[in-house]
């Protein structure tokens, strides 16, 4: 139900990249856009790999929520890889990120999750070709200036949360890793 992305940043002289997961709005319009607009320079891209993995992405870090920070998850750390090539070697057949991203060189660049499907493979399960875009400079991707349509993911989320504790008072419920309480 979300768009799944990675953020990561090249360290200061060095090959090496830390790297975080972020579950909400990873597409350009959201996570992009957000890192491009909020998070201009080193030091405020690698703020973000302080607190771990990223439940979704806010304009500063106070607003973002943190798996390890504000729910309380102790095993939710960045990766870090020798280079961008290990790095991206290792997400070979990920399916479940969709956008990479990652700052290097004073500016923050994405990588694209692209499927071609195959008709030939008839006695497979997965009958294609997944694969990553080379990087390019965030804000040269085609969907950058798109203008967003209204309701993030996290938004989504939060609301049906909301509705289902209306509709389920009594129930014990937990709603991407809030509890009852924390929905209200």
């Amino acid at each position: 139900m979300s768009t799944r992305s990675n953020i990561a940043v090249q360290l200061k002289d060095s090959t090496k990249v830390k790297v975080v997961y972020c579950h909400c709005d990873g597409y350009i319009q959201g996570v992009g856009k957000t890192l491009v607009e909020n998070y201009k320079n080193y030091d405020d891209a690698i703020s973000l790999l302080q607190f771990g993995g990223i439940s979704s992405l806010g304009n500063n870090l106070k607003e973002t929520s943190f798996y390890s920070r504000d729910w309380g998850r102790k095993d939710d750390n960045c990766t870090e890889y020798q280079n961008e090539f290990q790095f991206m070697y290792d997400m070979t057949g990920s399916t479940m990120i969709e956008y990479i991203y990652l700052f290097k060189d004073n500016k923050w660049f994405v990588s694209t999750s692209t499927y071609i499907p195959s008709k030939k493979l008839k006695n497979a399960y997965d009958i294609g070709l997944s694969y990553w875009t080379k990087f390019i400079p965030v804000n040269t991707h085609k969907d950058f200036f798109i203008k967003s349509n209204g309701i993030t993911e996290k938004q989504m989320i939060s609301s049906l949360g909301q509705l289902l504790t209306k509709s389920f008072s009594g129930d014990n419920l937990i709603v991407q890793g809030q509890s009852k309480k924390g929905l209200n």
